[in-house]
């Protein structure tokens, strides 16, 4: 007699037979990576389990569910939004639909969105790191020893620079840079996230590269990190910073730090950009909204875009066997939050 009529996962049938979620995916999937007693093993259990695959999953006939993965780190950016609309544009042109999930910054959390978008048999998944120092790492890394269709987006991670698609972060940061440093800027602050992790170390090595252009050192105490990379993470972040430096530029590593940066001096009554002037970057669409319009550098997310599903498709279809880093070239945004000095 049956004790329970709950419905039984593939993490249920993973844990039965002591293999990863990934791989009785692809077992009962008959893919060619799998060996096929263990191909055996693993639908013997699924039949004495009761296993069922639901409306997401592959049929066994095509091996396809139409169906793509995405992940991103934080809902509340407006730049993620951005993202997500872009990709299930580009998918659904090719006839596929998305499925989304938030890490909330949490590689548990991205690990665990990955074994959910296995259990549903998504064809292929494309995420964005999470901003972890030491994230864990260990099921992606299975998942691309397998070759499982899985590309990075805007960022990687440093132990794994392959199949990502991001925008040329070190140059646009270089570019902008460049160009305040040519309307006479020089007592510049940064506002950055950990510069150990991709997104914010390569724009200050742009930062940088610029400054050693024109011969110019900051002080390490004008590198501000921010404890996240968000709206109250840049309002916190200068708020009493600015009283003291008196810098004539902020930079902020993203357009969500940089409006709340704008916040927190305007609070203070600092004027932008008469007292000083204020960048972001990514150019989210509220960019150009602003009361003050920001400065920035764009990401050309629809590009970015564009080659992310291209190359998560390719990989579905088995035809990117490898591949390192493609970055999107990144452009300078002038707009009223800057000024000439």
């Amino acid at each position: 007699m049956q004790q329970s009529k709950k419905t039984v996962s593939i993490k249920d049938v993973a844990a039965y037979v002591g293999l990863s979620v990934g791989t009785v995916s692809m077992a009962l999937n008959n893919s060619e990576k799998i060996a096929e007693k263990t191909k055996e093993i693993v639908k013997k259990a699924a039949e004495e389990l009761g296993f069922k695959k639901n409306p997401f999953a592959r049929s066994l006939s095509t091996q396809s569910s139409g169906m793509v993965g995405c992940i991103v780190p934080d809902l509340t950016n407006n730049f993620y939004g951005e993202m997500i609309a872009h990709l299930q544009h580009d998918f659904a042109e090719l006839g596929y639909g998305l499925v989304v999930g938030c890490s909330n910054e949490s590689s548990k959390m991205e690990n665990k969105l990955i074994e959910q978008f296995l259990d549903k048999g998504v064809d292929g998944i494309i995420t964005v790191p999470v901003s972890e120092l030491n994230p864990e790492l260990s099921e992606i890394k299975k998942l691309l020893n397998r070759d499982y269709p899985i590309v990075f987006i805007s960022s990687y991670y440093r132990e794994i620079p392959r199949y990502t698609v991001m925008c040329d972060l070190k140059d646009g940061m270089y570019k902008l840079a460049k160009e305040m440093l040519k309307q006479g800027h020089r007592n510049i602050v940064i506002v950055t996230g950990n510069k150990e992790l991709v997104p914010s170390g390569e724009r200050v090595e742009g930062l940088l590269k610029a400054l050693e252009e024109y011969n110019i050192k900051l002080d390490e105490s004008n590198f501000i990190q921010a404890d996240k990379v968000t709206f109250i993470g840049g309002y916190s972040a200068i708020n009493e910073i600015y009283n003291e430096k008196k810098p004539d530029l902020v930079l902020a590593i993203n357009d969500i730090m940089a409006m709340g940066i704008i916040s927190s001096l305007k609070s203070q009554k600092v004027k932008i950009p008469n007292d000083v002037s204020v960048t972001g970057f990514d150019d989210i669409a509220i960019a150009a909204f602003q009361e003050t319009p920001l400065t920035t550098v764009s990401q050309s997310l629809s590009e970015m875009s564009k080659r992310a599903v291209k190359l998560l498709i390719d990989r579905i279809n088995g035809k990117k066997k490898d591949f390192g880093v493609d970055r999107v070239c990144a452009e300078v945004v002038l707009r009223k939050s800057t000024r000439i000095i």
